[in-house]
Formats: structure tokens, C-alpha cells, sequence
């Protein structure tokens, strides 16, 4: 209601799957049921969405009520992935920008090293070099491929090679259903 008054505006539900999980799974309670049905109601409401975005995000998507994935209520299905080797490379620079690095420090080797890592864990294992380095020698004052190296023999990625693989299987259901609803599009003429 707030955002048709103050129109144009974007509505946007971070982890929607913690507010509009799929209805019946949980008999307890009805408050979640009553949530997705309100959702549900003013996306399709009486009253159109003009310049209203509503968006939202989710790392569950197999979770969210399909209800809320129909045509005309979230149009759009938008999938990230993990970044790729070049992707990974930039977002070492970002997070080494002001960093003192020795020389020896790669990072398109550290690009390569990182498959599967996501930018938080980039960000994570750019920290910890430093902090590596200082734990070794608290006057350091650059940080070297050893540190990198280091921290790299104790963490993994945060996303496992399993998620990956159900996340693509997810991905793949919705881009079949989202074609056979385009296919079964009903005819109203003659």
C-alpha cells in the first residue's frame, strides 16, 4: 500500500524464503500460510502495481512457495553463480587494492587456487593473509604469497561442490517450468 502511494518504488524481500516458504510445510503454525496468502493477494491484487518493482532474494529457492514464481508475480528468475576465474581476479584486486603486497604475490595464481570460493570468501582469505602476517611478525609491512598460501592449506570454499550441484538442478526445474508456461499458453481466440 505505502509503495503504490509513494510510487515509483522498488519493494525488495532479502532471504523472501524465511517469509514466504512454501505453504503446508509447516502444520504448526498458520502464520506463514497467512504471510504468503497476503503476498500473494497484493501481487495480484485489485489494484495494479504501477511502477512498483517488487524483487527478492534468496539462496533457498527451492524453499519459496512456487505460488510466488507464477507469471505476474515474480516474473523473473535471476541466477547468480559462483565467479569465474577472471570475476575472481577482480575481486582479489578489490580486496588487495590497499594492501601492502610483496612481489611475489600472484594473484591470478591465487585466482586459480580459489575455485568455488565466492567473494565473501575472497574477501575472508584476504584478511586472514594479512593477519597472517602479522601474527608471524607484528612490524610486517607487506604481505607475502607464504601468508596467501598459508591460509589457503586451512580454509575451503563456503559453497560445497553438493550445494553447487543442487543449485543447478534447481536452476535447470525452473528454466523447464518457466518454458513449458510459456508453451502451454492458453488461447482465448476462437
Amino acid at each position: 500500500e505505502r509503495a503504490r502511494q509513494v510510487a515509483p518504488a522498488i519493494i525488495f524481500f532479502d532471504e523472501i524464503d524465511s517469509i514466504a516458504p512454501r505453504r503446508g510445510m509447516d502444520a504448526s503454525s498458520q502464520v506463514t500460510e497467512r504471510v504468503v496468502n497476503s503476498m500473494l493477494a497484493e501481487m495480484d491484487g485489485l489494484e495494479d502495481l504501477h511502477d512498483v518493482v517488487v524483487l527478492a532474494a534468496t539462496n533457498r529457492p527451492d524453499l519459496i512457495d512456487p505460488a510466488l514464481l507464477r507469471p505476474g508475480r515474480f516474473d523473473r528468475i535471476i541466477a547468480t553463480s559462483l565467479p569465474d576465474k577472471k570475476t575472481r581476479l577482480e575481486i582479489f584486486k578489490i580486496h588487495t587494492k590497499s594492501m601492502p603486497l610483496t612481489k611475489n604475490v600472484s594473484l591470478e595464481t591465487l585466482a586459480d587456487k580459489t575455485e568455488h570460493f565466492n567473494g565473501a570468501d575472497i574477501q575472508g582469505l584476504c584478511r586472514e593473509a594479512a593477519l597472517h602476517a602479522l601474527r608471524l611478525d607484528i612490524n610486517a609491512k607487506e604481505v607475502t604469497m607464504k601468508d596467501f598460501e598459508k591460509i589457503l592449506e586451512k580454509i575451503a570454499p563456503s559453497v560445497k561442490e553438493s550445494e553447487i550441484k543442487r543449485y543447478k538442478e534447481i536452476e535447470e526445474a525452473y528454466i523447464r517450468t518457466a518454458r513449458a508456461a510459456q508453451v502451454t499458453k492458453p488461447s482465448y481466440m476462437g
